[in-house]
């Protein structure tokens, strides 16, 4: 069961990213932007700019946003990659395997962009994509020692 579940929010977080990477240059941007002027809208000192002013902070938040939603993008496809690959018990290396998923798929993502309007494939993409997915994965494997440690240590307070 947990097999299927982790299968199935693997292949949909998948067709997540290649929806947003199937957005043109201009409607990714408006994605970004209206993402940014949102979160912003919530401070008063924001809200209180003439627009002009708050069109030039959000195209300045444009860039780390970009990249901010690439590397939390990866970062959860890392943390379903290794989620689904430790059902597997015959599966050696999982880590290292969930992590070329993940980069594979970067990679094919960003040749992918090369044919969008307006958009490009960059190697530093699949970098910071890459980065976020090792983080994912390095999470959930320090989650799981941990886990191990402590079921560990109660079995041995159990049988003295």
């Amino acid at each position: 069961m947990k097999k299927s579940v982790f299968a199935v929010l693997l292949v949909l977080w998948m067709g997540f990213i290649f929806s947003m990477s199937c957005e043109n240059a201009e409607k990714s941007s408006n994605t970004s932007g209206k993402t940014i002027e949102a979160v912003l809208s919530v401070v008063p000192e924001f809200e209180k700019q003439p627009e002009e002013v708050k069109k030039s902070i959000i195209e300045e938040l444009q860039f780390i946003t970009r990249k901010s939603a690439h590397f939390i993008a990866y970062m959860i496809l890392g943390i379903l990659a290794i989620g689904l690959i430790l059902q597997y018990e015959n599966i050696n290396k999982k880590p290292q395997l969930a992590f070329l998923i993940c980069v594979l798929y970067a990679i094919s993502d960003e040749i992918h962009q090369l044919f969008v309007p307006g958009r490009a494939g960059q190697v530093r993409d699949v970098l910071i994509d890459s980065s976020g997915s090792f983080l994912g994965i390095f999470l959930v494997m320090f989650f799981v020692r941990f886990l191990r440690k402590i079921r560990n240590k109660n079995k041995i307070n159990n049988t003295k």
